[in-house]
């Protein structure tokens, strides 16, 4: 700044230099370091001026900038009038290196009107130009971005939004706003362009792939707060939420939302969503702004949820790892969604015509119905239904049905007894209870009756030889508590026109990789004309009991039990083996050779069939050992078939330790290759 010293009367010295300098100030929450300003004085009109600013800290947790320089090398000063018309601001320092921009403005102090632009030529690979006016009935103000690099800007946009380090955000950005106001905004209207965005997190649960979306907001003002308006438009790329699959290329997605923003309370009264051939609904919500927005209520109604776009989009993720992550879907569904507190809170689903299947043998046609649901435990909710009018998995099959239940949390529970059809039988769930599903402490309750089913059927669904005669009997009892499944009665069957029961039945691990499962079985006056019958090793009359205890089966393989098949006591039918049978059988406990010859010489070639009066056998496993006996003790080894009458012929087996892989494989392979055995 020029001296001013003491000078004579009258005297007078021009001031060409007017410099400032402040250590600090604070308007608000921005604080501003070691500010200098120099003013140097052209002519009468022109001047120029520099403001140098060290250091502006705008706020907590908003970037610092440092080393601000703006320069203006046209400054009128006319009064009342003062204008900018060319003037660079360079900051050497902000979260994404140096920025500089072109700034023109004026101001005229008689009618306190004024104007501003800005323009930053390189902003995150991109163009930036915001211009504004000013006067006392109002302001106005516009802007545009265009061409930016989002990668490049999320250091910059982290106060206001920002994702975690290890997330991967890429793509293109553009936007454009007007707002018009009186001191506080009367009017707001904007608009953001996202392209070819790729977003991913290190879970890979959130993911978006060459999206497009455009949103825009509209704000107009009311005697209280603002009218509200936001629309979003998502027409390209794939996005993916958790277990929601979105592809707006297939089912371009439009969301229109209108209401009122009081304070830090947007209430949208009317929200609108579309995704043609997928998804149409409305519905109302409250919406808390802030630091942390949150959800206080909402209800969605869904008007139409169409499939396959459903299954697709909403389902196949979750069901991907299972046997129905490939269905094949048609029909439609509808209902409403309540949410509260950031969370859903009720729902209610309509289900029309929806039919499903896939190549393993898996359907359910025109299933009808309506499912509600409450996540409260404790929540009073209507029981739900469902239909079908045919239905199949694993090779089963049975006609219409019709489920009724109540369903909250993560619980499930029959209200009535479901009839499930199978074949030409049914099972009668009576009881059907799910605690916790999925969690820590699920558990399981199930008690159902068998209405006979045919087992030739049944048999061909589970891949099993073909059984003769029919199944029924109860399955009472099921408990499922943490990892282990157990049945608290006997499951009985009639089949082979005796009984079988099945007791002590225990899973563990059920969904795990290594089951084990252990059980104890009983078979009493089982027709043994109908069992060699289904397994084709030849015909053998008479009735057996069969004892298989102490059973465990590590991953489906059995490891131990303590088998036997034994003729019933007191059995007085017709005790008849043929020759094939004789032949299967001497081969399991060692003596084939001996009888196979016998069986090819003197009298007994003539016969195709003989007498008996006991038969059986026993195998203890342990250690991939068999310990074998039969009916009783033989000179040489056991029995297994102790003959009677004429002709008589005696099975006697001779080998006490057995391999069990070895011994397994022989049956098997003697039950395969039954139609070879030839005895001459």
């Amino acid at each position: 700044m020029a001296a001013l010293g003491l000078m004579p009367p009258g005297a007078a010295r021009a001031i060409d230099t007017l410099t400032v300098h402040i250590d600090e100030a604070t308007y608000g929450d921005v604080h501003l370091a070691d500010i200098g300003a120099q003013i140097t004085i052209g002519t009468s009109t022109r001047s120029a001026a520099v403001v140098r600013i060290a250091r502006v800290q705008p706020g907590a947790g908003r970037p610092e900038l440092r080393q601000i320089v703006l320069a203006c090398a046209e400054l009128t000063i006319d009064d009342p009038r003062f204008d900018c018309a060319r003037a660079q601001v360079a900051v050497q320092q902000t979260p994404i290196g140096a920025v500089s921009l072109s700034l023109s403005g004026d101001f005229n102090v008689s009618s306190s009107t004024g104007s501003v632009r800005a323009v930053i030529p390189q902003l995150a690979g991109g163009r930036v130009e915001v211009q504004g006016r000013y006067a006392p009935a109002g302001w106005t103000a516009e802007g545009r971005a265009q061409g930016v690099r989002i990668a490049d800007l999320r250091t910059l946009l982290a106060p206001i939004f920002s994702v975690p380090d290890d997330w991967v955000l890429e793509g293109g950005a553009a936007a454009e706003f007007t707002a018009r106001g009186r001191g506080a905004p009367q009017q707001l209207n904007a608009t953001l362009t996202l392209t070819d965005i790729n977003l991913s997190n290190p879970q890979s649960t959130i993911i978006a792939e060459g999206a497009a979306l455009t949103l825009a907001a509209a704000l107009a003002a009311r005697p209280q707060g603002y009218d509200a308006r936001v629309t979003m438009a998502a027409g390209a790329g794939q996005a993916l939420f958790g277990p929601v699959l979105l592809d707006f290329g297939k089912n371009p997605l439009d969301v229109q939302a209108r209401g009122t923003l009081v304070d830090a309370a947007l209430d949208l009264t009317q929200i609108e969503a579309t995704a043609p051939r997928l998804l149409a609904l409305h519905g109302t919500a409250r919406v808390t702004l802030g630091e942390t927005p949150a959800l206080e209520t909402g209800r969605l109604v869904i008007d139409a949820l169409e499939f396959p776009a459903a299954y697709t989009s909403l389902m196949q993720i979750t069901l991907a790892a299972t046997d129905f992550g490939d269905l094949v879907t048609s029909g439609r569904a509808s209902g409403t969604i309540d949410l509260a507190a950031n969370a859903i809170e009720r729902i209610a689903i309509k289900v029309e015509d929806v039919s499903m299947y896939n190549d393993r043998a898996f359907f359910m046609k025109h299933v009808a119905g309506e499912v509600r649901w409450a996540a409260a435990k404790n929540a009073d909710v209507s029981p739900s239904w469902l239909t079908w009018t045919e239905g199949g998995a694993y090779g089963l099959s049975g006609g219409a049905s019709r489920v009724e239940f109540v369903t909250r949390a993560a619980n499930f529970m029959l209200i009535e007894p479901w009839h499930m059809p199978i074949f030409d039988g049914a099972v009668a769930i009576r009881t059907l209870a799910i605690s916790d599903l999925g969690g820590d402490d699920m558990s399981i309750r199930f008690d159902a009756g068998i209405e006979p089913i045919s087992m030739q059927p049944l048999s061909r669904a589970f891949g099993w030889p073909e059984f003769s005669g029919r199944i029924s009997g109860s399955v009472p009892g099921v408990e499922l508590r943490g990892d282990e499944l157990r049945v608290a009665g006997d499951i009985q069957a009639q089949v082979f026109d005796g009984t079988f029961v099945a007791s002590n039945l225990r899973l563990v691990d059920p969904l795990g990789k290594w089951p084990r499962f252990y059980a104890d079985l009983r078979g009493r006056n089982l027709d043994l004309e109908e069992v060699t019958r289904t397994f084709a090793v030849g015909s053998i009359t008479g009735r057996i009991d069969v004892d298989v205890l102490a059973l465990e089966l590590f991953a489906w393989s059995p490891v131990a039990f303590d088998a036997r098949i034994e003729t019933t006591k007191g059995d007085r039918s017709r005790h008849r083996i043929s020759a094939r049978a004789v032949s299967q059988l001497s081969n399991v406990g060692g003596g084939g050779g001996g009888v196979a010859q016998a069986l090819q010489s003197g009298l007994l070639q003539f016969f195709d069939e003989y007498s008996y009066d006991r038969l059986g056998i026993r195998c203890k496993l342990a250690n991939d050992v068999c310990l074998m006996s039969g009916v009783e003790p033989a000179s040489q080894g056991y029995y297994i078939v102790k003959g009677r009458g004429i002709p008589r012929i005696d099975i006697i087996g001779n080998q006490g330790r057995v391999n069990w892989p070895q011994l397994f494989s022989q049956i098997a392979s003697g039950i395969r290759n039954s139609e070879g055995v030839v005895v001459q």
